[in-house]
Order: structure tokens, then sequence, then C-alpha cells
């Protein structure tokens, strides 16, 4: 009797998924991603605050097909960063959360993130989305969605936007909240903005423009100690943040040649005060190239990327301008934080000091998290198609800053020059193993002078990195 009841439930049970799934779909993808990286004397001097560690990540994509056209897409980051919580660089190997670790028989574990979830409508001439959105635009130089096989970081908008198409033109306005101090009225950071783009995949053109203006009241501008000390201000923002960037994109490609060219503008007043009460206006910008040379008879292909961005001077207001830390140039210049002294790039406006967890984060203990500003720079790359599974690639940096360190004497601008080998085995377009070696050859930016914080060294160092990803 208990066997043909449990039988009759069974059955009942698998008619009700049959028809539940007849209603709805579930598609997954991901990925996942296993890294080790050193680096041997980030500080370019003594003591040297050598890095070494590796990053076990994976991610996992289910997208709900509700109906025609209605998904409800999401995004779950498995074994995540403690030190680096909103970001996708995965838990460090040996981070041990047992106590005593010393006779734990175990790892211990690890929480799970959502960093996406957003429904989207899609319609005939458009489509609207809604909830917790990657966002990307152009090169990724200013917002970056981290989609790439080896991306570390990623930008997301809590939005309702709607995207009407027309032909190869769309436009898009949105309205987005990026902070909500509680349930009630004000306390928050909003954001208006509204992307006009062309793209044409037959003719490999693209145009296209993005303008964000983002508004915050005074109790919601959670500006750190180090935040503050790098904008000059005297202390917390006493007035509102209104804040525009302007962001524009062109590409064309042919079949022997192509590029790429973004430039963004920041503009508006941070909330901040000096200590003489005056406000602090932000006036930077930068601009990204790529050249693109492909591969035609030959084994061989060249891109070429070039840019700057601004820096700071000595004027009230605040001028400097950062890349997204996942635009990379090189493996070590603008990607790990380099030097024995001072704020060279001027990033500490956008770098944390202090990680999730609390620990400080410093030249010696932190991910890959600088970024490209206060300089100018150029990396010609030459690929060579080994054969149909391996390339090796060559990539020369050389860059120098745009303003040197504040209160400096006989301050330098070279930056250096550094030299990038990759081997990267690719079995399959969903599979890669790269193996990468950096020697960084620092130019005299890094002694800083004879002044403040002057004398400093600038000796030579390298890096290597392996790491592997499988995307599904």
């Amino acid at each position: 009797m208990l066997n043909k009841n449990l039988i009759k439930v069974l059955g009942l049970s698998i008619a009700l998924m049959s028809s539940t799934a007849g209603a709805m779909a579930l598609d997954w993808s991901g990925g996942y991603r296993a890294e080790w990286t050193e680096v041997d004397k980030p500080s370019l001097g003594t003591p040297p605050q050598r890095k070494a560690y590796g990053l076990n990540s994976l991610y996992l994509s289910p997208k709900i097909i509700a109906a025609d056209g209605v998904n409800i897409n999401s995004k779950f980051d498995i074994l995540t960063n403690s030190f680096y919580n909103n970001s996708q660089l995965g838990e460090i190997w040996g981070l041990n959360d047992s106590s005593p670790v010393v006779n734990s028989q175990n790892q211990g574990t690890s929480s799970i993130r959502v960093s996406q979830l957003y429904l989207t409508v899609n319609q005939e001439y458009g489509a609207l989305m809604v909830g917790r959105v990657p966002w990307e635009f152009g090169l990724g130089m200013t917002y970056n969605a981290g989609k790439g096989m080896f991306d570390h970081w990623y930008d997301t908008r809590d939005l309702i936007a709607y995207k009407i198409v027309v032909g190869d033109w769309f436009i898009m306005p949105m309205l987005g909240r990026q902070q909500s101090t509680d349930f009630g009225q004000g306390g928050t950071i909003s954001t208006l903005g509204v992307q006009l783009q062309y793209e044409n995949t037959e003719n490999k053109s693209l145009i296209g423009v993005y303008m964000e203006q983002k508004k915050g009241a005074a109790n919601a501008l959670d500006y750190s100690a180090s935040q503050i000390a790098a904008y000059g201000a005297s202390g917390a923002a006493p007035n509102a943040l209104n804040e525009t960037t302007t962001s524009f994109v062109l590409g064309r490609g042919w079949d022997s040649f192509g590029f790429k060219l973004e430039a963004s503008f920041l503009q508006g007043e941070t909330g901040l005060v000096t200590s003489f009460g005056d406000d602090i206006r932000l006036g930077g910008y930068g601009i990204a190239a790529e050249l693109y040379f492909p591969r035609q008879q030959s084994k061989w292909d060249w891109t070429v990327k070039m840019g700057m961005a601004t820096g700071d001077d000595d004027s009230t207001n605040f001028g400097g301008f950062a890349f997204d830390r996942n635009y990379e140039v090189g493996m070590l210049l603008f990607n790990h934080r380099l030097g024995g002294g001072p704020d060279f790039l001027q990033t500490n406006t956008v770098k944390p000091t202090t990680g999730s967890n609390g620990a400080t984060l410093n030249v010696g203990n932190s991910a890959d998290d600088e970024s490209v500003s206060n300089a100018v720079y150029i990396a010609p790359t030459v690929n060579y198609a080994w054969n149909d599974k391996f390339d090796l690639k060559n990539t020369l940096v050389y860059a120098q800053l745009l303003n040197t360190v504040k209160n400096s004497v006989d301050a330098k601008k070279d930056l250096g020059l550094e030299w990038d080998i990759e081997l990267v085995y690719k079995p399959s377009d969903r599979i890669q193993w790269v193996n990468q070696i950096g020697l960084l050859f620092p130019g005299d930016a890094w002694k800083n002078g004879t002044g403040t914080d002057g004398n400093l060294s600038s000796d030579f160092t390298f890096g290597f990195a392996s790491k592997a990803a499988i995307s599904f």
C-alpha cells in the first residue's frame, strides 16, 4: 500500500514539473577561473613587499525564460573575496576561516553573493530593463561590465531603462539609484542617463554617446579618509554631489585595419570643500584609442593601445580622471600598485586603502586594483599564431606622468618601460590558459625628486602569472 501511494505521489510530482517546464525554461551559463600571480618587488625598493597569491573563482548566470521575450537574468559569484566584496576576483588560495587554522582539516567555507538580478522584456522595436544590470560602454574605459574571461571587476546599476531601436540606431534613457540609506526619502545618490548609439556589424562602424548625471545628498556621501585627503578636502562633505560624465565612442573596421576611440569627460561638484570653504569641483578627462591590424594570410597581427588620463594639479579643483580597473594596458603598470612613496598616479580617489574585512591594502597587500590616471601611455602588441592552439604575444608599454607629486622638487615624469610576454593556449573558444611574464624597467618618476618623500628607489621588478579560464 505504501509503495502504491509513493508511486502516485512521484507520478503527480513529475506531472506538475512537466507542466511547469512547458511554461517556463531555465538557461545556464557561467565561468570558472584559477590563477596564480607573483610580483617580485612592487615597492621598487627595500623592503620589496613581494606579492604571491592564487585566486579561485566560479560564477553562475541562470536565466529564467518566463515567457516569449520575458527573461529574468541573474549572476551568482561563488567563492567570493573577503578583501574586495564587490568584485569577481574569487577567493584567495589558502584563505581559511577555520579555528584554530593550524589543526583544521578543511579550508572552511565561503559565501555566495548575488551581483546581478534584472528583468528584460524584449519587444519588436525595443526592450525594457529593470533591476541590477551589468553596465558597459565603448571600450570599457569608463564603464566596464567585466565580461572578459580574466576580468576581476564589474560595473552594475540599479536602474530602469528602455531601449528604443530604429534600424542600426538605438536610444536608451535610464533612471537609477546608486545609494539608498533606508526606506525613507532622502539620503540617496541617484543617476539619470541617456545613451545614443549607431552600430553596423557589416561595415564595422560604431558611433555612440552616453551622458550620465549623478546627484547625491550630503548625508549619503561616505567619502573615506584617503579619498578626502586625495581631493584636498578639509573633512566630510557638507554639500551635495552634482556630477556629470559625458562619454563618446567612435569605431570603424576594414579587412586590414580597424580602430576604436573613447573619450570621457568628468565635471561637477564633489560636495567637498577646502579648508578655506571653497567648493572642490571636478574637471578631469580621459582618452583611450586602440588600433587593430588583423592577420590575413600571415600568422602575425598587431594591436596598438594609446591614451591618457588627466591628473590633479595644485589648484582648488580636482582635475584627475581614472580609467576603469578592468581596462588593462600592461601586466604591472596601471594594474598593480607600484612604488614606495606617495600616490604617484593619484588614484586614491577610486582605490581602497582598507579592505572589506578591515585589512590594510597597500603596495604589498592588494590585488590588481590600480588604474590609468595622471599619465600618458603607448602600448604596441604583436601576436604570433604559432598554430591553431598556441599564440605568443609581446607587448611594450611606455608611460609618463602628466603631473608630478605635489611638494616634490626636481621630480621627473618618466614612469618607465615594461615588456610583457604571453603564451596563450586555447584548445577551444571557451577554454584559455595564459602564462605571462612582465618585466618592468622603472623610470625616474618613481624616485619623486629630492623634496618631500624624495630620493626613493626605482629598482627593476618583474611579475609572473599563470591563469586558466573556462566559460560555459
